[in-house]
């Protein structure tokens, strides 16, 4: 059964219960009022009548009483009977077609009293019996019989009335329960359809109920969360495109120095190849040859380690990093282009340079990625002069290099991705190496003259202010 239906129903049945039992205390108020107006009414005909027949009693008129009981026939329509009885308690005089009831006189008994009313219930009907004494201290009782038939047409008029009325409430019940469940069933069947929408992903959409009350409350919450989730689900896409940029050029990266690694591994193997085919030939090994071997077998591990630890990166690992030692690991991991392109390096650095807080790995790319630049810049050979100092709450590395510097026109452009100069560069290692450097709370940036050169400047907090 839909919300609506129950709404509906619930409304109706509440609406008609309201109407019924208020009905009742209604209806047994009109009884009772009714009654109470029947008995004063009756009392005041019985002692109006006991007055004008308390006389002919005494004088034994029987006529002027009869007269007396037909008078208040005629002008009383309500009045079953009407009886008394003489001083000694025998019936006097009475309106009974056929005689009198048998044990008439037991029906409403004053036993002493002046006056009694007694609801009787008889072949006639219910009837309220008013008994009066005419003479104190004597037998002699007056009694007035009224019809409750005025009662009985009054309730069936107050039947007639109420079923139109409760009909009516049920009809009006219903149109405005069924009004008010739109009302309330409306907005949810919007939130209903809502949350199917955000359940297949389609974040940033909004629901329309225009109230000011708590379901108006309740939308705004619906659509904060939903442009909530839009953002969310915009920067886990920006973040695994993210990770997808660094790792391919990471890859080109590890291109460009792989011709390095292969051939400072070949001149140790080399050496390594000469002295055991020595050994063959001669069994002997001399102290000397065992310190070669010792020596190039720890430079060939020194060299996989470097490049290992550049090509290794699974997630973002925050520790506390030694510039100093992070720049000479790229330098070596940069030393065959930087001896075949005719380079010569400077390392100007402060030996007690703060350590910073950082991934290495993603530092390592950085620089890596500014020294290779540095490099290209220079294809004829020069230098590269590497510094760094400390300033306020920041480290500072800069790298300089005396190529031709960067055109002013494309400045600009420097740290847009996709943006490169180079025939075979993908354009991502200067915007991946800024949002590396923003990433740590840091900032990149270079100043550059044409014809002269460009220094690379990279600004980084100290480990103790990330703290």
């Amino acid at each position: 059964m839909k919300l609506r239906t129950k709404i509906t129903i619930l409304t109706t049945v509440i609406a008609v219960s309201v109407v019924f039992f208020t009905l009742l205390p209604i209806r047994a108020l009109v009884i009772n009022a009714f009654r109470g107006e029947l008995e004063k009414k009756a009392v005041s005909i019985t002692a109006n009548l006991s007055d004008r027949i308390a006389n002919n009693i005494v004088l034994k008129d029987h006529f002027q009483t009869a007269k007396a009981f037909n008078e208040v026939l005629d002008k009383e329509k309500d009045i079953e009977y009407i009886f008394v009885t003489d001083e000694e308690g025998r019936m006097f005089a009475h309106t009974f077609d056929n005689g009198t009831p048998p044990g008439i006189l037991s029906w409403n008994p004053l036993s002493g009293r002046i006056r009694n009313i007694q609801f009787l219930d008889t072949e006639a009907g219910y009837i309220r019996d008013v008994g009066i004494s005419v003479f104190p201290g004597t037998k002699s009782e007056l009694h007035v019989g009224i019809r409750e038939e005025g009662l009985r047409q009054t309730l069936v008029k107050m039947r007639y009335m109420t079923i139109p009325i409760i009909i009516i409430v049920m009809f009006t019940g219903f149109i405005a329960s069924f009004i008010f469940s739109r009302m309330v069933t409306g907005p949810l069947n919007k939130f209903v359809e809502f949350t199917k929408v955000l359940g297949k992903g389609k974040f940033g959409e909004r629901v329309d109920v225009p109230y000011g009350d708590e379901i108006g409350y309740l939308a705004r919450n619906f659509n904060r969360l939903s442009m909530q989730l839009k953002t969310a689900q915009e920067k886990m896409e920006e973040a695994y495109t993210y990770t997808h940029l660094l790792q391919a050029e990471k890859l080109s990266s590890i291109g460009q120095i792989s011709a390095g690694l292969a051939h400072e591994l070949k001149n140790p193997m080399t050496t390594l190849k000469m002295l055991f085919q020595a050994y063959q030939e001669q069994p002997d090994m001399t102290k000397e040859d065992a310190e070669v071997i010792s020596s190039e077998i720890e430079r060939i591990d020194n060299i996989l380690t470097n490049f290992m630890g550049f090509v290794k990166q699974k997630g973002f690992k925050m520790a506390d990093v030694d510039l100093n030692d992070l720049l000479d690991r790229v330098l070596s991991l940069a030393t065959y282009d930087i001896e075949h392109s005719g380079i010569t390096v400077h390392k100007d650095m402060i030996e007690d340079l703060p350590t910073v807080k950082a991934d290495r790995s993603l530092l390592d790319h950085v620089f890596l990625n500014l020294i290779m630049n540095s490099i290209q810049a220079m294809p004829e050979g020069g230098d590269i002069r590497v510094s760094g100092k400390s300033e306020d709450d920041f480290v500072e590395i800069m790298i300089w290099d005396k190529g031709g510097g960067i055109p002013s026109d494309i400045r600009s452009k420097i740290f847009d991705p996709f943006f490169t100069t180079k025939d075979q560069g993908t354009g991502l290692g200067l915007s991946i190496a800024y949002n590396i450097v923003k990433s740590h709370g840091g900032k990149l940036f270079f100043n550059s003259t044409e014809g002269k050169g460009t220094v690379f400047t990279v600004k980084l907090p100290k480990g103790d202010v990330n703290e």
